[in-house]
C-alpha cells in the first residue's frame, strides 16, 4: 500500500500502487479543487515545455494541448501529486 495527500486540502489517500494512487488523488483534485489547480497551472513558472501525453512542443501557457487535446491542468495536478506520495 502506498499513501499520499491532496496538495490542496491535505486529505489522505491510499491505494495498492503508486499509479492507482496518483489517479485517485488527481480525480479528487479535478472534482473538488479544479479552480485552485487551474490557478496554479496557469502561472508562468509552471509552463510545460512539452506535452506530458504526446510530447508536442508547448513552451507557453495553454489549458489544453493543441496537438492531442490533453488537459494541462490535469497534467499539472499529476506532476505536483507525485511529490506528495509516500512509499
Amino acid at each position: 500500500m502506498v499513501e499520499g495527500i491532496c496538495y490542496v486540502c491535505n486529505q489522505t489517500f491510499t491505494a495498492a500502487d503508486k499509479d492507482a494512487l496518483v489517479d485517485k488523488i488527481v480525480e479528487h483534485i479535478m472534482a473538488s479543487h479544479r479552480g485552485w489547480a487551474w490557478g496554479d497551472a496557469m502561472q508562468s513558472k509552471n509552463v510545460f515545455d512539452k506535452c506530458p501525453v504526446c510530447g508536442a512542443t508547448l513552451g507557453k501557457l495553454v489549458a489544453k494541448c493543441p496537438n492531442c487535446g490533453a488537459d494541462m491542468v490535469e497534467q499539472f495536478a499529476r506532476k505536483v501529486t507525485m511529490g506528495y506520495i509516500k512509499g
